[in-house]
């Protein structure tokens, strides 16, 4: 399922308006005026850009680039210079007269803090943006999305700059993904991801059988205990947002997050565009370079390759408030997001090549074999079945109306990389492990052996996940998931004495790997067509008829 876009406000000024907005839009009287978003930012030159107004300030936090002077560098805190001083602000102005500028702006919820999950605080006061989880149309109709397809196992949420790919978790630290899941996100998609971007992979990955080396190795050169656990420092291009050193949440309210801990998918989030490795013949600069040093390069490819025009140079202007001054700066449009033409396309094919992989990794649960074998036919009436080893002999008790005794049995395999669910999955609300059915004319078909629908489990996939030992458990979750199961019930007000227990619950089949063997044993009046029909969510459905 593609959303192409999931914030049309926001899309909307930034395209069309050229005003960057990452929020949506609210009818919002922000400064309680009685007027609705009638001060924010504004035009004042009128050349059809919202870009930057610099002015001279002696307690303004920038100052002019040695190097090239337009561009502004921001000092440090407490951070002392000779230079002059300037304050940089978007272009704007006190609109509606009460001595502030751009207190009552359009702009509203930032979506991606707006998500029920790690949405409050530890004190339980709200830390996400908006007035509670999903308070934000647009999120809210990701959430009913979602919750209505629960089919989904892989989840993308792109985002536009930076180069690299966050995976779970930014509102918790590692400790909270199940071994596994963390196995098929790095040694799997992770290492992939980097192939393609063009990314050295780390050395673990390419040799998890050394793992434990890898530990004591960083044991004596890391400060980052989830790294340590791990064995291996994630790279730039593959990372988690939670900030591992200082052990401290990256946000409130994400939707990686909450796809992977609520849905129990394998959900990413991709900052696209990475100016380094995305322009054709752009200078070579370090990894660690400063933000400063990657203007400096951008300014100086756009100059000599783009005719200087996403860069409006800057020009004299007096502000109606804070005086002399001047207007320019980066079009809004291409300061971080990807420039059109030949750099568009190429963001566009790395991606694409990327989520084609990941579609090849899921679940695809099949039937590979059915067979119906009948063991007695003919005037049954009363009949006795008795099972010994693997065999069936049937004795006939008393003449009756034409039935058949039935055998069936049916193989259901996973042909796909992945388990059918992530590790835990099948445990969370909403979620299922997956069934299988025998389907008949019910007035004419009694089950003899085996309950009409019986669970399968997870089924796994034909992968194996390198880096993974089964049996590993996570330090703050256990891997029990929830299952079928005989449970008794006490109607309110009844005394112990007169509790009853539910209905007998379906046969569960508990055979590992990606193949379970399933078998039946019916008796049948006439010839009723019988179906098999294997149900999983991720999986998928697929049926067959049998005969007999």
């Amino acid at each position: 399922y593609i959303c192409p876009i999931v914030n049309p406000d926001g899309v909307y000024n930034s395209v069309e308006k050229n005003l960057p907005q990452r929020q949506n839009s609210e009818h919002k009287d922000d400064d309680g005026d009685g007027r609705v978003n009638e001060d924010g930012y504004a035009d004042l030159n009128g050349d059809g850009y919202i870009t930057l107004f610099r002015y001279k300030d002696p307690q303004g936090q920038y100052v002019i680039d040695d190097q090239d002077p337009r561009l502004m560098v921001r000092l440090k805190k407490g951070e002392k210079t000779n230079k002059t001083r300037y304050s940089v602000i978007r272009e704007d102005k006190d609109n509606d007269g009460d001595g502030r500028r751009g207190e009552d702006p359009e702009r509203g919820i930032d979506l991606n803090r707006n998500f029920p999950e790690g949405w409050f605080k530890d004190n339980g006061f709200p830390g996400g943006s908006g007035d509670y989880p999903t308070s934000a149309p647009e999120t809210r109709a990701i959430a009913e999305f979602f919750t209505n397809h629960r089919n989904i196992l892989m989840a993308q949420f792109y985002h536009t700059s930076g180069g690299f790919t966050f995976r779970p978790l930014g509102t918790a630290p590692h400790t909270r993904l199940h071994p596994k899941d963390v196995a098929v996100f790095d040694f799997i998609m992770g290492k992939k991801y980097l192939e393609i971007i063009g990314e050295k992979i780390p050395e673990a990955w390419l040799h998890p059988e050394r793992l434990n080396e890898f530990r004591e190795k960083l044991k004596k050169t890391s400060k980052n205990k989830y790294a340590i656990q791990r064995g291996y420092e994630l790279p730039r291009g593959w990372r988690v947002s939670y900030n591992e050193e200082k052990d401290r949440r990256y946000a409130y309210g994400m939707a990686t997050d909450w796809a992977y801990l609520q849905y129990g998918l394998y959900s990413i989030t991709t900052e696209l565009w990475n100016p380094v490795k995305d322009l054709k013949d752009f200078p070579k600069i370090k990894d660690t370079a400063s933000r400063l040093e990657l203007e400096r390069a951008l300014l100086k490819y756009q100059d000599e390759k783009y005719g200087g025009k996403y860069f409006l140079p800057w020009k004299k202007f007096r502000h109606p408030e804070l005086g002399e001054g001047e207007i320019g700066g980066w079009l809004p449009g291409y300061r971080n997001n990807a420039w059109p033409g030949e750099p568009l396309r190429e963001v566009c094919e790395k991606h694409w090549q990327f989520e084609l992989y990941r579609a090849t990794l899921l679940p695809h649960v099949v039937i590979t074999k059915a067979t119906a074998k009948v063991l007695y036919s003919g005037s049954g009436g009363t009949a006795q079945a008795e099972k010994k080893n693997d065999t069936f002999t049937i004795k006939k008790t008393s003449a009756g109306s034409k039935v058949k005794i039935i055998e069936v049995t049916a193989v259901i395999e996973n042909q796909g990389k992945l388990a059918t669910h992530v590790a835990r999955g099948a445990s969370l609300a909403g979620n299922r492990e997956d069934a299988v059915w025998l389907i008949g004319d019910r007035d004419k078909i009694r089950f003899l052996q085996g309950t009409p629908f019986q669970i399968l489990g997870v089924l796994e996939g034909t992968m194996k996940i390198p880096g993974y030992q089964a049996g590993r458990v996570s330090l703050e979750r256990s891997t029990t998931s929830r299952r079928f199961s005989r449970r008794f019930m006490m109607r309110p007000g009844y005394p112990m004495g007169m509790m009853f227990f539910r209905r007998r619950g379906p046969d569960r089949v508990d055979q590992p790997g990606p193949r379970r063997t399933v078998k039946w044993l019916v008796a049948v009046e006439g010839n009723p067509p019988l179906k098999i029909v294997v149900t999983s969510q991720k999986g998928g459905t697929y049926v067959k008829t049998i005969t007999y």
